[in-house]
């Protein structure tokens, strides 16, 4: 049986669009469809004012009573999301408790992205 090998150093973990944490940057929310411990990808329709290397500061609430400062430059833009690489940002701690409660949450999300993720590798 193959094993699925993580090619990156840090987990990527993807939520279900009912199930996006929020970050607030300068008083704005904006939902966040991916995270890892060194980057955030935050979903923006609009970020006309936005540039490479812009440094920004914010909030990510991972739960009602659970917030991180997250910190980092923006990396690059993808369709309707901007990628920051995170100063600050989640831990790995952080990372593992997220994807249990993805898991838990969320089932079979988690296991359509595993199914993913090992066809590619193959």
């Amino acid at each position: 049986m193959d094993e699925f090998v993580q090619k990156r150093r840090y987990y990527r973990l993807k939520y279900p669009r009912r199930g996006r944490p929020v970050v607030r940057i300068d008083d704005q929310l904006f939902h966040v469809s991916e995270i890892s411990e060194k980057g955030i990808r935050i979903v923006m329709n609009n970020f006309a004012s936005l540039y490479r290397g812009l440094t920004l500061t914010g909030t990510l609430n991972l739960s009602i009573d659970y917030q991180i400062p997250v910190k980092g430059k923006v990396l690059r833009f993808d369709d309707n999301e901007v990628i920051l690489q995170l100063d600050q940002g989640p831990s790995f701690k952080d990372m593992v408790e997220q994807q249990r409660h993805v898991r838990n949450k969320y089932p079979d999300f988690f296991a359509r992205l595993r199914s993913q993720a090992v066809a590619l590798s193959q």
